[in-house]
């Protein structure tokens, strides 16, 4: 009777370790790059090109992907219309090119992130990457299988879900909340993988939301073939991306109530116009008029009510930044007292010794009476 008591407890020590190995998120993740061809196959691919045909909601269209390590995505879809979408990220910086005119807009992060949620090959090889904080969240079934679950977050920090496929332990997909609307999730199916050189990679995608069903088709499917030259960062999106940047200084001058911050970008020749009158103050007044709003000032909102537009001449050394922005800040000169502005201005740059600066500003505020 021992003898038989102390092989049970042999025996579910052993089921109890195997458990433990298999809702192990470190388990999960390491078997699932197993499923797809091994570390070693996978750290060989530098870049991947792939080409969908896809039906949605709205009819047909194509999506087209070329990404490399690093975050550098290019993302072009084309409607049947002849209609084309197209966005890139270099990883830190992220743009639209308009393909009839050539102009390039800076897009956010939210964007980026919805962009590369689409480069279902790569992300099935570098799940690690793309999500943090995994979770073993127990057995539910997913796509139409006995899945494995994770829970996550995914790179702009909203949580995350992923399932694995406990038979085959490939990727099955994962629900994320939509980066524009976050009411709203969005479910991604791989129902079908393929062979491509030493690796399985999703050939067939199925990705749900409020509009319904997108059902893509890998009809093409390459590695270690995209032209490194198509990720480089044209020129103008460079530099405007760096008059992006100042924008996200000048908040941070005002947050920490730092006037020398803010007015070390100002030109020589400084002009501010603001309320009929035109000034062209020395760096040093400047600063003086700048601390003393500063220090009168606890900042609550200092937000732009919509994406700044930002354009540079071909050259990339002139530029100007529409700004339209909501200041909501506590003064102490009136006692405490709340107060709330909105503002829209345009401020003109010149890039000066390899440093862009500001040479005016142009400003305006809603009239008291409206």
């Amino acid at each position: 009777m021992k003898i038989k008591i102390k092989n049970l407890l042999i025996v579910f020590a052993f089921s109890a370790a195997g458990v433990f190995a298999q809702s192990s998120p470190t388990e999960i993740l390491e078997n699932s790059r197993q499923a797809i061809g091994g570390a070693k196959e996978i750290a060989k691919i530098k870049s991947l090109r792939a080409f969908a045909d896809c039906r949605g909601p709205n009819g047909d269209y194509t999506t087209e992907i070329h990404s490399a390590l690093g975050g550098r995505l290019i993302f072009e879809q084309v409607r049947a219309s002849g209609q084309i979408y197209r966005g890139q990220t270099s990883g830190r910086t992220f743009w639209l090119k308009d393909e009839k005119t050539g102009a390039f807009t800076l897009a956010d992060a939210r964007a980026a992130f919805a962009w590369r949620a689409h480069d279902f090959q790569f992300l099935a090889m570098e799940i690690d990457r793309r999500f943090r904080d995994f979770a073993f969240a127990g057995e539910e079934p997913f796509g139409g299988v006995n899945a494995l679950k994770l829970n996550a977050t995914d790179e702009l920090g909203n949580p995350a879900s992923l399932f694995f496929d406990k038979k085959s332990r490939l990727l099955r997909g994962f629900v994320i909340q939509n980066p524009f609307d976050k009411s709203e999730t969005i479910r991604t199916v791989f129902n079908e993988w393929r062979r491509v050189g030493n690796l399985r990679l999703p050939s067939k995608v199925t990705a749900t939301d409020r509009k319904g069903d997108f059902v893509l088709h890998f009809r093409e499917i390459s590695l270690n073939k995209a032209d490194e030259k198509t990720f480089v960062v044209p020129v103008k999106v460079a530099a405007m991306n760096e008059l992006l940047e100042l924008q996200k200084n000048a908040r941070a001058a005002h947050f920490t109530r730092n006037a020398k911050m803010l007015v070390s970008t100002f030109a020589d020749d400084f002009a501010n116009i603001s309320g009929g009158k035109i000034s062209k103050p020395s760096r040093g007044a400047s600063i003086d008029h700048l601390q003393k709003y500063f220090d009168d000032s606890t900042f609550i909102e200092w937000d732009d009510i919509a994406p700044p537009v930002i354009e540079v001449s071909d050259d990339a050394t002139l530029g100007y930044v529409l700004v339209h922005k909501k200041v909501r800040l506590l003064s102490k000169s009136a006692g405490g007292k709340e107060e709330t502005e909105i503002f829209a201005w345009i401020e003109t740059y010149r890039k000066i010794k390899g440093e862009w600066k500001l040479t005016a500003v142009v400003s305006t505020k809603t009239p008291e009476n409206d």
